[in-house]
């Protein structure tokens, strides 16, 4: 069932056409009841972000607020919060914690000028 999961995932958060950087889901756990509250369950999944125009590249830059800071691709990353409700739509919930991801990865990650020479593009 989750490899069906992750390929229809990867398959939406490419679809989105968001930016230069893809997050690539690698892996989701098995569903872990919390001992302390019935209606929560943790899961572990893994992903990768990736440079679409560079897919062998092992560095980025993304400018957030706080100016521009590198990130590192292709590395094997822990989406955070792992917790999970009952009454949520597990796949749902996912796609949205992803994508959000996703998006803002690549709205930080708008870089006017050009990675490799560092002009600045028109």
């Amino acid at each position: 069932m989750y490899n069906s999961l992750t390929n229809i995932l990867n398959y939406k958060l490419s679809a989105l056409h968001s930016g230069n950087y893809l997050i690539k889901v690698i892996s989701i756990g098995v569903r872990r009841p919390n001992e302390h509250y019935t209606k929560e369950y943790f899961v572990t999944v893994k992903y990768q972000v990736a440079d679409l125009l560079n897919p062998k590249r092992k560095f980025g830059v993304i400018v957030s607020g706080m100016g521009a800071k590198p990130i590192e691709l292709n590395v094997e990353r822990e989406l955070h919060p792992t917790n999970y409700f009952t009454w949520e739509n597990f796949d749902e919930v996912l796609f949205n914690r992803l994508s959000k991801t996703q998006r803002e990865i690549n709205e930080e990650g708008y870089y006017k000028k050009d990675r490799d020479t560092g002009r600045v593009v028109a």
